[in-house]
């Protein structure tokens, strides 16, 4: 294949092949409010051979129930016609879309386009809107859509509301009920050749949404319509919470009276199985029973703390320790308070025998204090005794040693 060949083919294509056949897109169905108007959204195509014969005077035409029906519409005719409308497209760009104002409530079927021009420019359709017309303003369609919406706590929802819109020019108010968390206000949106109203909000699930109602109405503001409501019920499912064990009677109890433990819980779906536990001396829990209400004897092997634990297929939870206290039993705390009396009363002897010690370690020091200067005292004082006694025999015996001596010269002579 030469170049100018593969250029001459990209050209044909790109300007377009030819086309045989007739087509039109219209939508399968419109819901139309009797009184009201109708748009209908349209676009046609034509054959290549049939394109030049199409002109701005040619003739929009619409007919009832089949491609053979009777006409209801032209555009050339308009004062005669059975439905009063305009074609608000443009012709000569195969647009065809048609507005039918003030929509009567009979006239509910399905209705074929058909366009007349020049010479043989005549065709009418084979693709057909079916127009159901209401007397009532229908009700908005909710997403998810359900009556009952089963969701697991703390699953993020967003929940729309929307509407045809048949008749651009004649809008309802949409409202909801409430406002949960965050909220989209009703916006306009084209969908597959329609027109729709939509608002949505979206929020955590949490156990206060449980069995709460979401409703969207709407309301023409327009005519005497009564609104119209769509309402989704949400049932948020969660693990026990909130759980209580309950005492009957409460107080001390006489021995062999009747008591009753009895569970509450708030959980979702409802609790499938309820245990009692008690404390044991080592501070462990042991099974007791089961079931929502148990009731007991009381006793000394009754007597002490109990808890309920509570299960659902979410979860479980446990209640704080209730007390069974029985007259005239021997508390099983009270090997605890005489190991407390005990241990005071070592601590008191202790610190009474501490302050003892320190008193007498004063005095000892003080003792020994005194007695060191008494010490010094004493040998001083013996020292100088000592010294006066020796220093009269010295005295004395210088005094008889010159005697002797003198004796003995006398005695020489």
């Amino acid at each position: 294949m030469s170049g100018l060949t593969i250029l001459v083919f990209m050209l044909w294509i790109l300007k377009g092949a030819p086309s045989n056949m007739w087509e039109i897109k219209l939508p399968q169905k419109i819901d139309a409010i009797s009184g009201f108007c109708v748009h209908i959204p349209c676009q046609f195509e034509i054959p290549d051979s049939f394109k030049p014969l199409l002109s701005q005077s040619a003739e929009a035409l619409w007919k009832k129930t089949d491609i053979e029906g009777a006409t209801v519409f032209s555009s050339a005719r308009k004062t005669t016609s059975l439905l009063n409308g305009n074609v608000i497209g443009n012709i000569l760009n195969n647009n065809c879309t048609t507005v039918f104002h003030n929509f009567p409530a009979g006239f509910g079927d399905t209705y074929f386009f058909r366009l007349q021009g020049h010479e043989n420019l005549k065709y009418t359709f084979k693709q057909g809107v079916r127009i159901t017309v209401h007397e009532d303003v229908l009700p908005p369609v909710l997403n998810p859509h359900a009556q009952v919406l089963e969701v697991l706590e703390g699953t993020k929802l967003t929940v729309s509301c929307s509407t045809v819109i048949s008749c651009p020019s004649v809008q309802p108010l949409m409202q909801w009920n409430t406002q949960l968390e965050e909220l989209l206000p009703p916006a306009l949106q084209d969908e597959v050749g329609q027109t729709l109203l939509v608002s949505s909000q979206m929020f955590n699930a949490t156990p206060l949404n449980d069995q709460f109602k979401i409703s969207c109405s709407l309301l023409y503001m327009q005519g005497t319509k009564t609104p119209a409501e769509s309402s989704i019920t949400l049932r948020v499912l969660y693990a026990p919470r909130n759980t209580i064990a309950l005492v009957s009677p409460s107080g001390v109890l006489s021995e062999g009276s009747v008591v009753t433990l009895r569970c509450q819980s708030d959980a979702n779906p409802a609790v499938q199985r309820y245990e009692w536990y008690k404390y044991n001396g080592n501070g462990k829990l042991e099974l007791q029973n089961q079931g929502q209400t148990i009731t007991m004897t009381a006793g000394v092997d009754v007597q002490g703390l109990y808890v309920c634990k509570v299960y659902n297929n979410r979860g479980i939870d446990q209640s704080k320790a209730v007390s069974v206290s029985i007259n005239g039993c021997h508390c099983s705390i009270a090997p605890y308070i005489i190991c407390g009396f005990l241990m005071l009363s070592l601590i008191l002897i202790t610190a009474v025998d501490l302050v003892k010690y320190k008193s007498l370690l004063k005095r000892l020091q003080a003792s020994e204090n005194t007695r060191g200067l008494m010490t010094y005292a004493s040998l001083h004082k013996t020292s100088d005794s000592v010294y006066n006694v020796i220093q009269p025999r010295a005295n004395r015996s210088e005094d008889d040693y010159e005697n002797r001596h003198l004796s003995k010269q006398q005695s020489s002579s």
